[in-house]
């Protein structure tokens, strides 16, 4: 297990006040006795325009077998016992919702009206800082940017309950926390974002930030962790992403890319990430009122000279409209 202690003295994960928007991000694929399962909890702390905090939180569960996805959201303003974030420790809930760090892990829990977690993760790869000194770039504002930190590799064990009984399981997470001034270019239309872990302990994070004309902006950015290395920083002009299918939305009407082919020449990096169910959109009316995709992928391929198969989190914004959250 890789220490925390470090980290937390460090304030990595605890909340910024200071910073008008910040989430903490967790995805994971679950088995369940002979089940596959993926999961995502999300907190995010927004500063208003009358000085006061919106706190809101995303839970969703993606039963690959069943063909089945349920998500559930929440909407406070922070109030001891309802809703908060420490700023001395990765301590954040909403409700009965909550990821805090125990014992040198991360303890999050969640349930909804379907489905519910309640999960222990241990870090299992080293903190990794993005983008150039740990300041991801979204744009050439001063306000487009924000301090993005990932722990792209957790152990995980626990319980999830489908709506009709509790079982144990175990999986791999990935986390991500995000602080900043949370500025948007006017130009950007939107995000494809990619968490990739890789069967030969490798990790791939890349965030293709999409122009209102079509093209990518060369703000565009990610990072690659190699299994027996140190993270490389990614720029706009280091990889492609090029999309090889639709799904269309009967609840929004969006229509989003299904399907994709990442390629990172100078690392020998091809890999074909594919949806395990193609209907995993949230339309979060009752929290931050975006309509986003945020799903389980499976990935193949090669990375440096290796075949590698692995699992994936894609998260699609900007396509049932412009109102975005906070950037990554």
């Amino acid at each position: 297990m890789i220490a925390l202690a470090a980290v937390a003295a460090a304030g990595l994960l605890a909340a910024h006040p200071e910073a008008r928007s910040e989430w903490w991000y967790y995805t994971g694929h679950l088995r369940r006795a002979g089940h596959e399962l993926g999961f995502e909890l999300t907190f995010f702390r927004f500063r208003l325009p009358d000085g006061e905090d919106l706190d809101a939180a995303h839970f969703a569960v993606t039963d690959v077998a069943g063909n089945r996805f349920v998500f559930d959201e929440k909407l406070h303003r922070p109030f001891p016992g309802i809703a908060a974030a420490s700023p001395s420790r990765l301590d954040v809930y909403t409700e009965d919702w909550f990821a805090r760090e125990e014992h040198g892990a991360h303890h999050l829990a969640a349930r909804s009206f379907a489905a519910a977690i309640d999960l222990r993760l241990e870090p299992a790869a080293p903190l990794v800082e993005n983008g150039e000194g740990g300041i991801s770039r979204k744009g050439a504002g001063p306000d487009e940017y924000s301090h993005y930190v990932t722990i792209p590799r957790l152990r995980v064990t626990g319980t999830e309950w489908d709506g009709a009984s509790r079982a144990a399981v175990t999986c791999e997470a990935w986390f991500d926390h995000e602080w900043g001034p949370g500025g948007l270019s006017p130009d950007l239309a939107g995000w494809d974002w990619f968490a990739c872990q890789l069967s030969d302990g490798g990790e791939l994070m890349l965030y293709r930030l999409r122009l209102r004309g079509g093209a990518d902006s060369p703000f565009s950015s990610g990072t690659w962790i190699p299994p027996d290395g140190g993270p490389r920083h990614l720029g706009s002009q280091d990889f492609g992403v090029i999309a090889t299918g639709r799904w269309a939305s009967p609840k929004s009407g969006a229509t989003y890319p299904s399907g994709w082919r990442i390629s990172v020449p100078a690392l020998g990096v091809q890999l074909s990430v594919a949806p395990k169910l193609a209907d995993q959109e949230l339309v979060t009316s009752r929290s931050t009122r975006v309509t986003y995709w945020e799903g389980a992928c499976a990935v193949a391929g090669t990375a440096q000279g290796r075949a590698v198969s692995g699992n994936a989190y894609v998260e699609l914004t900007g396509y049932a409209g412009r109102d975005l959250p906070s950037p990554r």
